[in-house]
């Protein structure tokens, strides 16, 4: 028996765990096959992901949010903060980061992945547990 296929978010959100659970946060970034599902993934899809994440690392105190270092772990703060005045993930805007590289894009959604306390939350997929870091 097969369930129903995953939507564009779904299975955009199952890569991104699971990369970042075989990988880790730097590694995944460079993975061919996470790059070109993110690439080829319709824009506003790569938004709903970034929006959910950014709501879910809000309150996260993680320190690549704390001292971002490259372009897309400033802009995964910018997206945590803009989150952190917003009542709902649905009320996010990630216009601004919708016109960054697409690499910056995926960079800072596992940036803020990994800065999510409950990842399961942010991106609930069936895959990459327990704990889901490498």
């Amino acid at each position: 028996m097969t369930g129903s296929p995953d939507s564009p978010v779904q299975s955009l959100s199952r890569h991104l765990r699971q990369q970042l659970h075989l990988h880790g946060r730097r590694r995944a970034a460079q993975t061919p096959f996470l790059l070109a599902v993110w690439q080829f993934t319709p824009r506003e899809d790569r938004a709903t992901v970034l929006a959910r994440l950014a709501w879910h690392a809000r309150d996260s105190r993680s320190a690549v949010l704390a001292a971002p270092a490259d372009q897309a772990e400033r802009l995964a703060k910018r997206l945590r903060r803009d989150a952190g005045r917003c009542g709902t993930w649905q009320e996010i805007s990630v216009a601004d980061a919708l016109d960054a590289d697409w690499r910056q894009q995926l960079e800072a959604a596992l940036v803020l992945l990994a800065a999510c306390p409950d990842r399961a939350a942010a991106l609930p997929v069936e895959i990459a547990q327990p704990g889901d870091t490498p």
